[in-house]
């Protein structure tokens, strides 16, 4: 910690909101803006086999990933997880929950999808907004999963006749005429007589959606002496397409809903759904899980990668073009901070689908551009962000929180500058700890420039002050057809720098937290 004075924003302003015990917890994942996404990409109707495909796979990759998921369920763009009633994860912190799995599921979307679309280029950064919610006791889980199979199979019905008649030369709003006020059994005739297909022999995946759990199976562990295999049961991450409303399901795989040790403390109401303030500045910030790993695995510069700090950059810059509520945000190292003007509406304030949707956003194109800027290096391990959403009732403090950050960024760096060159210059890596412990700013600046003839201050101001971005009016020529040679217009333009976040820049850039983009 800088031990800074802005430092009390953490301490009065951030807390943890966890989910209570003893609840199962669902995270439900929902694809944004899909409908385009799918027709952008020529997705197949009613239902893209491999697209549905790609879902699973991300699915199996998170259960393989957070082993306290016991259960998931998917259909269309949608992924349910259920986390078991005891769990500790993230010590059930709502934020850390949310964004991890809706950011992996994204990561693992991304890294997937030429597998399985080798044939077509992703145009477009897919991402996922989330929602976590809680249910009391067993009945209520199984019922819940009921709710949204029955959703799959009406939704899948309908689409199959709407499809169907488009299909048939009919305009989509005549196919909307013709299905209004229909039943089940209206359209399961509708395609037995127009079309000769019989409902219940399509695809099971279409029809009851995608179930994920883990099953036992036997697995050779070793021979034995006579040649003879050994064999032990293992739980293995399988999908199937199988009805889970009725018992018969759940009374095959006990394993999968235990209930586990009651606590006395439970929620009545099942669905948490934090709404900010009005009138409050909402900041999101988002830091990557386990980044001295992905760092080394690709063999990023120390202590600092410059290429690795652009890559950030632009991913946080596509953020404020895709959000125009986002009027600021502040980053360095693997974390970014996103302020959200007071007056937002975005997603009608819930903290849930904010954090989550930009958590998702953010991996999404940090995955897509970063063959951009490391050409020669492969992705060889999926990113993942965690988020978490704050609230400032004042614009002061919301200028003391950034501040805060930037102090961060500063000690952060120059501990890292001096360790770096330490170990550079041969010490190991726990004598460069021993060497810097207890030291101030100022023995840090001493013992580079003696030892290592370096000024601190000389070092490039992207690492030393971190990374702005905001928007910025600009003059541009207009075009012949809107008025006359030589005439200029102003747009705003994304702007990243590397600058002092006292008041000097804020008197300097009055518009950016006065809402005068919008």
């Amino acid at each position: 910690m800088a031990n800074s004075e802005y430092e009390y924003v953490k301490r009065e302003f951030e807390f943890d909101r966890c989910l209570p015990p003893s609840n199962w917890i669902v995270v439900r994942i929902d694809g944004c803006h899909f409908h385009r996404f799918s027709k952008i990409h020529a997705f197949e109707k009613p239902n893209d086999e491999n697209a549905l495909r790609l879902m699973n796979a991300c699915a199996t990759a998170v259960l393989e990933k957070f082993p306290d998921i016991v259960f998931a369920y998917g259909v269309s763009d949608e992924y349910s997880f259920i986390f078991r009633e005891e769990t500790e994860f993230y010590h059930r912190r709502e934020s850390k929950i949310l964004s991890l799995c809706v950011s992996y599921f994204t990561s693992v979307y991304v890294m997937k999808w030429k597998y399985l679309f080798p044939n077509k280029e992703l145009k477009e950064p897919p991402y996922f907004d989330a929602r976590a919610v809680c249910y009391p006791n067993l009945k209520t889980i199984r019922d819940y999963l009921a709710w949204r199979q029955v959703d799959c199979h009406i939704n899948n019905q309908y689409n199959t006749c709407f499809w169907m008649l488009v299909k048939s030369g009919k305009s989509e709003q005549e196919a909307q005429l013709a299905l209004k006020g229909t039943f089940a059994k209206d359209k399961n005739e509708l395609l037995a007589q127009q079309f000769q297909i019989n409902y219940d022999d399509e695809p099971a995946m279409f029809r009851k959606g995608c179930s994920v759990y883990r099953e036992k199976v036997e697995t050779t562990v070793k021979i034995d002496d006579y040649g003879e295999p050994i064999k032990r049961p293992r739980l293995q991450v399988t999908v199937a397409h199988v009805d889970i409303i009725g018992p018969e399901f759940w009374e095959n795989h006990q394993h999968i809903l235990r209930e586990g040790k009651i606590l006395h403390w439970f929620v009545k109401k099942s669905g948490i759904n934090h709404i900010f303030c009005p009138c409050n500045w909402i900041v999101v910030r988002i830091n990557a899980c386990q980044f001295d790993q992905l760092s080394t695995i690709h063999s990023f510069d120390k202590p600092n990668d410059e290429t690795a700090l652009r890559l950030m950059n632009e991913s946080a810059s596509l953020m404020m073009e895709q959000y125009p509520d986002i009027v600021f945000a502040y980053g360095f190292s693997n974390e970014y901070s996103f302020v959200f003007h007071e007056k937002s509406e975005l997603y009608q304030r819930q903290e849930s689908l904010i954090l989550s949707s930009c958590s998702s956003y953010f991996t999404s194109l940090y995955m897509m551009k970063w063959q951009e800027f490391f050409p020669q290096k492969e992705l060889m391990q999926t990113p993942r962000f965690e988020a978490e959403a704050l609230c400032h009732p004042k614009l002061k403090i919301v200028c003391e929180y950034l501040s805060w950050r930037q102090a961060e960024c500063h000690a952060g760096n120059q501990y890292n500058t001096c360790f770096w060159m330490l170990v550079k210059s041969g010490k190991s890596e726990k004598e460069a700890h021993e060497i810097l412990k207890g030291t101030l700013s100022k023995d840090k600046n001493e013992l580079l420039f003696q030892q290592f003839q370096m000024n601190y201050n000389n070092e490039p101001a992207m690492f030393r002050k971190g990374s702005c971005i905001y928007r910025q009016k600009v003059e541009e020529l207009a075009g012949a057809e809107d008025c006359d040679n030589d005439t200029t217009r102003e747009r705003w333009h994304v702007k990243v720098d590397h600058l002092d976040l006292g008041p000097g820049f804020w008197r300097k850039h009055p518009w950016i937290m006065a809402n005068c983009t919008q």
